[in-house]
Order: C-alpha cells, then sequence, then structure tokens
C-alpha cells in the first residue's frame, strides 16, 4: 500500500524539482547575458517566466530584470537612432512588445517604453516589494509625450509623496521633482502666453482670459515649484538630475523664461 504513495510522492518531487531547475536556469541566464551587457537577448531568455500562466516568485523577478531592461534599450535605440537616422529597430520592436514590453516609436520624442512589464508586475504582484516604484512610473504614464493632463497628474504625485514620505524611496523625491517641473512649465505658459509652441502659443489652454487670476495662479507655482525644487535638491543626492533642479531652481527664482518644455514633453 506504500509503494503508490511513493510513487507520486517520487514524481511530484521530480517534477517540481526539474521544474525549480528551468526557473533557476532562466534567471541565471538572463543574469548571464546581462552581465555582458546584452540587455535584448536578455529579456527574450526570460521568456518562459513571462509569458507563464502560473504565478512565482521567479515571475515577478523575471518582470522586474525585464522592465529595467526595457527602460535601458528605449534608451540605447535611440542613441542608436541619433547616429544612424534610420529606424533599423522593428524586428526587436516586435518581439519586445509581443513579450509584453509595450515600446513604441513617437515622432516628437524617439523611442517611449510604456512599462508594459511594470504594469503586469503591477497588476499580478500587487503585494510586490516594488509595487510602490511601480506605483510611480505609472502616475507618469504618458511621459514624455504631449497631452499630459497636468491636474490629474499632480494631484496623483501629491498623493504618492504623501503615502510614502516616511519611507524614504528616491521614487518620492522624482516624484517632488515632477511636481516642480509641471507648476515651473504652467508659471511659464502662464507667465510667457504668446511664447510660440509646437501647437500653437504656450498659453493656450493654460490662460484663463482674466489676468489677475492667471498672475495669482502663475505666482502660486511658482511658489510650489521652488519649494519642490529645494526638497528634491536637499534629498535626492547621488541623482543624475540634481545638478539640472538646481539650474531649474535658479532660473525660475530670478523669474527666467524657462520651464515650457516640462508640459510639452513631459518631465
Amino acid at each position: 500500500m506504500k509503494s503508490p504513495t511513493f510513487f507520486v510522492i517520487f514524481f511530484f518531487v521530480a517534477v517540481f524539482g526539474t521544474a525549480f531547475g528551468e526557473t533557476q536556469n532562466t534567471l541565471e541566464k538572463a543574469e548571464a547575458l546581462i552581465t555582458e551587457l546584452k540587455f535584448y537577448e536578455a529579456i527574450v531568455a526570460l521568456e518562459p517566466l513571462l509569458m507563464s500562466d502560473e504565478k512565482s516568485e521567479a515571475q515577478e523577478e523575471a518582470l522586474w530584470i525585464a522592465n529595467m531592461l526595457c527602460e535601458r534599450l528605449a534608451e540605447i535605440f535611440m542613441e542608436e537612432y541619433r547616429e544612424t537616422s534610420a529606424d533599423i529597430k522593428t524586428e526587436k520592436l516586435k518581439v519586445l512588445n509581443q513579450l509584453g514590453a509595450d515600446i513604441e516609436w513617437n515622432y516628437f520624442v524617439g523611442y517611449v517604453y510604456g512599462y508594459g512589464f511594470l504594469k503586469q508586475l503591477f497588476e499580478l504582484y500587487p503585494n510586490s516589494g516594488w509595487s510602490p516604484i511601480a506605483e510611480y512610473y505609472l502616475i507618469k504614464e504618458g511621459y514624455p509625450v504631449g497631452g499630459l493632463d497636468h491636474d490629474k497628474t499632480l494631484k496623483a504625485l501629491y498623493a504618492y509623496v504623501i503615502k510614502y514620505a516616511e519611507n524614504g524611496f528616491a521614487e518620492v523625491y522624482m516624484a517632488y521633482l515632477d511636481i516642480a517641473n509641471i507648476n515651473h512649465g504652467i508659471w511659464a505658459a502662464l507667465t510667457y502666453p504668446d511664447e510660440p509652441g509646437p501647437q500653437g502659443n504656450m498659453g493656450d489652454g493654460f490662460v484663463s482670459g482674466d489676468p489677475e487670476k492667471d498672475k495669482m495662479r502663475a505666482a502660486a507655482c511658482k511658489a510650489k515649484a521652488l519649494k519642490c525644487y529645494a526638497k528634491f535638491i536637499a534629498n535626492g543626492h547621488g541623482m543624475k538630475e540634481r545638478k539640472d533642479a538646481l539650474e531649474w531652481y535658479e532660473k525660475l527664482k530670478q523669474n527666467e523664461k524657462s520651464g515650457f518644455w516640462f508640459i510639452t514633453f513631459g518631465c
């Protein structure tokens, strides 16, 4: 009577062990390719986990790795495009998007990663340790493309910094920088409404027709922007954007004509 039970247990252990081994091999293969800076190939190597219907810690990790790699790949594709002036990524984009990446070409800014893998991670693993990071980037979905709902985005960013203020995440300070940038851009549009933009004057969609009201709103946006720039400058240690933030802070403080692109192509 013990034999069938033994064989069932043995079979389960054997299958589980094989599956676990394959999972580990998939992650290890991807990590080896990353070490060689073969980012595209690393994502392709993660296909068994990315396309699996079975949730697991390994799949969660694979989605995070693929997300990080896609951010870099979009930059690499753009760097190569600038050098060659030709779109030669069609096949790679097709493969990546079939895996769930959501990378697209935008006429104004080039290759844009739509956070496809991050969306999957957030949806499948809402309690993941990476969820707070995912939440920040998904607030910015649509950046850096124009047409962003600035009021809606600002509201979400304010809620984010309040929610995670005590956690010390780098993304909290990036959110402060985004808040500063958007307010800076709105100030610029209200202060210099006749400045030409890609789709008309920069003030279009921002000026109310009441100069006094617009002046008060511009002053409020400037104050918010300076405050949030200061928060980022004081706490965003080591971030490459810190030098830029200092420059933007000084320009805004001196009322220099600046910041328009924050509301044109995003932060």
